[in-house]
């Protein structure tokens, strides 16, 4: 190797190196086949953190340079540079998004997406989507198109503060980069530190914040302070550290998943595997990777990454929302390909022309007032939309609740339910297991399979189709916000919580005192339990958590993406107060849908050894209340929707047929066997509430006037309470007036 062959990468005044150009291209790669579904590819999210880098490199060693050149920095020239590199094509994007959302998805989504653009037309999406992340209830959302700008909305808030910290800093004079450094040292260590403790505490806070992404960004700026001395590393040593980073930015790209509490711990990986190639990349041979990153094709990648990050997301979103489908693997690709072509189209029309000032000049002040007029133009034209939406949707449900809940009553049939303190028989081997207590025999799921369709589905009554009612209960536009009493005045207990309040309910100086205990499957029973124990003179004390099962066993909750200690601690907190309440009836309902975790603390059940987990803890929950109450009743859970329902009613506003599910696809004959075999066991009641909630075939999302679900899998409050009667019936014998 001659001395021609080693030399420093080029960086001409503006700091530009070529070979970053094609680290872009691969950040920008793995986002792509990450969002695209390519099998291999679960971490490609971790584009993203290789972007955060080289940000805080290349936005560190322009500040740098302007202080050396100048003595300070200009805040309103920097501003004004990144308004002009930024907000045009994002501004252009978030406009297109919104209006082809407007047309191409269901109605009841267009406000949430206006708000999402609005939010990441101020910069604040990133905390936007980490309120609706840890929000229980909209954490199940279908994911908006305007997500990605959560990335963006980080980087924003990095560029608002960190300039002005430098400026701060540097006056006065003397070692400008040894103070810069100790100030990005101490935000990058405080940083870390909370990225650490938010991964396992709140994760959601932690992908989504700039506290807990700062360090990526001030790793970056390490790297642009320490530049004079990584030119001095000798060529064979940076070759080595540019190609094992390039190699750990790739393997966290296939070894880490959505599964991975991240950033913690793991962003480690993408984040020190860039700053590897960075520093190595100071130093170019023929053998460095640098020389293959800056070829044509990374570099034209690298070029349009910004667009290109801006606008595949949306690409793929839209179409698949609009056919409501998963695409199949060569639209994705198409859509890839389409999107490479939008941002080539954006970076030579928009991006270039207004980041060189043509048109508007590089005046900052012209440039802050452009910036300001975007920002306002989007967020207002999105709001806009939004409330356009809203009020198409909006309305009151009108009419008598009483004659609607006459009309449900003959619809579901009439009968009560045996006591559900009766003795239950075990199904006998061989048999299909049906339900236990039930409204209707003839609605039962242990009647008569059709031909051909899947064992143990019943032979119900068809539901009929046509428009959705006038006067729905709730009206699609407020099942949005259509939560029981307890979620508005804090009685159901959030994730990061561990124990109830008082909660009392019904009439509560009676001497009867009546619990409901489980997750938000059970507080979707509230209304109707609430109703009747003001009926009944109850005193009803509501212990209820999110995500959280009564089953004594450790879940996994995917939203913090670890156990569920909180969970544990909450149930133990709940028993004692059953222990100490001593309820005359405790019921208790959960959603099948948990996840289980081995004795390791790691390893997700699956089949029969999370069956008998759950089995195992019901019987330790049951063990524990039982002796302290007088009745226990278990609730059966509710059947499922394939779709979110005040969605596709929105959608579908002529057929409510379209947005039903058929009974094999909504009901668990095997897990409410499993349920009504638990309470047996318990000596605990049970009570199927299926034949009221799918009382025909498929299972209806409109009921009368009443629509079923808020969502896939919780009960409407006006639904809800239109039960009280029948859940009665199916309590009788069980505790009277107090």
């Amino acid at each position: 190797m001659t001395n021609s062959d080693v030399r420093p990468a080029a960086e001409p005044r503006d700091g530009f190196r070529p070979d970053l150009e094609g680290l872009r291209a691969v950040a920008v790669v793995l986002v792509l086949l990450y969002h695209a579904a390519v099998p291999g590819f679960s971490g490609g999210y971790v584009g993203v953190d290789v972007f955060f880098v080289l940000s805080g490199f290349l936005i560190t060693g322009l500040l740098l340079r302007e202080v050396r050149r100048s003595g300070t920095v200009s805040l309103p020239t920097f501003y004004a540079r990144r308004a002009r590199r930024l907000l045009p094509a994002s501004a252009l994007v978030l406009l297109v998004t919104v209006v082809a959302s407007f047309f191409m998805m269901p109605p009841l989504r267009v406000p949430d997406v206006a708000g999402d653009a609005a939010a990441a037309a101020l910069y604040v999406s990133n905390m936007r989507f980490a309120f609706q992340a840890t929000d229980y209830l909209q954490a199940e959302m279908a994911p908006s198109p305007i997500l990605h700008f959560w990335s963006l909305g980080v980087e924003e808030q990095f560029y608002i503060f960190w300039p002005a910290i430098v400026l701060l800093v540097t006056r006065g004079g003397g070692n400008a980069a040894r103070r810069i450094g100790i100030v990005a040292g101490f935000i990058a260590a405080a940083s870390f530190l909370l990225s650490l403790y938010l991964t396992q505490a709140n994760q959601p806070w932690a992908f989504f914040s700039l506290p807990t992404r700062a360090w990526e960004l001030g790793l970056g700026a390490f790297l642009a302070i320490g530049a004079t001395q990584l030119t001095r590393i000798p060529a064979r040593p940076a070759a080595v550290l540019a190609w094992v980073g390039l190699a750990m930015v790739a393997l966290s790209g296939v070894v880490l998943s959505t599964g991975t509490p991240f950033p913690g711990v793991a962003a480690l990986l993408p984040t020190v595997g860039s700053a590897l190639v960075i520093a190595g990349g100071f130093r170019q041979t023929p053998f460095a990777p640098g020389r293959w990153l800056s070829k044509a094709i990374p570099r034209f990648l690298g070029r349009i990454s910004y667009s290109l990050y801006l606008w595949h997301w949306p690409l793929l979103i839209l179409p698949a929302v609009a056919l409501d489908m998963k695409l199949p693997w060569w639209a994705r690709g198409l859509l890839v390909l389409a999107s490479i072509g939008a941002a080539a189209a954006t970076q030579r029309w928009v991006e270039d022309p207004l980041r060189h000032g043509r048109g508007i000049g590089t005046l900052p002040r012209r440039n802050l007032a452009m910036a300001g007029a975007l920002t306002v133009l989007v967020a207002t034209f999105s709001l806009g939309i939004g409330v356009r939406a809203t009020n198409a949707l909006q309305g009151t449900a009108t009419g008598d609740a009483t004659a609607d809940e006459q009309q449900l009553d003959e619809i579901l049939g009439g009968g009560a339910s045996p006591s559900p303190s009766a003795t239950i028989p075990a199904p006998s081997p061989g048999d299909t297991p049906g339900p236990g207590a039930t409204a209707t025999p003839s609605a039962s799921p242990s009647a008569s399979p059709n031909p051909g369709a899947s064992p143990g589905s019943p032979d119900l009554p068809p539901t009929p189709g046509g428009p959705v009612p006038a006067g729905l209960r709730p009206s699609i536009g407020e099942a949005r916000t259509d939560y029981p009493l307890p979620y508005d005045d804090g009685c159901h207990v959030k994730q990061e919580d561990t124990v109830s309040g008082p909660c009392e309910y019904g009439k509560t100086g009676s001497s009867t005192t009546v619990v409901l205990m489980g997750d938000s499957h059970a507080l979707s029973w509230f209304p109707a339990v609430n109703r009747l124990a003001i009926d009944r003179g109850w005193r009803l004390v509501n212990l209820t958590k999110s995500a959280c099962a009564s089953a004594d066993f450790s879940q996994w909750n995917p939203t913090l993406k670890r156990v569920y200690t909180e969970c544990n601690q909450w149930r133990e907190n709940t028993y004692r107060r059953i222990e100490a309440e001593k309820p005359d009836l405790v019921l208790i309902a959960n959603s099948r849908m948990f996840q289980a975790v081995g004795p390791d603390g790691t390893t997700i059940l699956k089949g029969e050894a999370r069956t008998e987990a759950w089995r195992q803890g019901m019987d330790s929950t049951l063990a524990r209340i039982t002796p302290a109450a007088g009745e226990v009743v278990l609730i059966g859970d509710t059947p499922r929707s394939m779709f979110d329902v005040p969605v596709c009613l929105s959608a579908h506003p002529d057929d409510t047929l379209a947005c039903a599910t058929p009974f094999e696809k909504s009901v668990n004959l095997a897990w409410l066997a499993e349920e009504e075999a638990a309470a047996a066991a318990g000596s605990a009641g049970f009570v199927d509430p299926t034949p009221w909630v799918c009382p025909t075939g498929p299972c209806p999302a409109v009921i009368g006037n009443f629509m079923v679900l808020r969502d896939e899998h919780h009960l409407t409050t006006p639904f809800s309470g239109a039960l009280w009667r029948r859940l009665g019936d199916a309590l009788q014998g069980l505790p009277a007036k107090g």
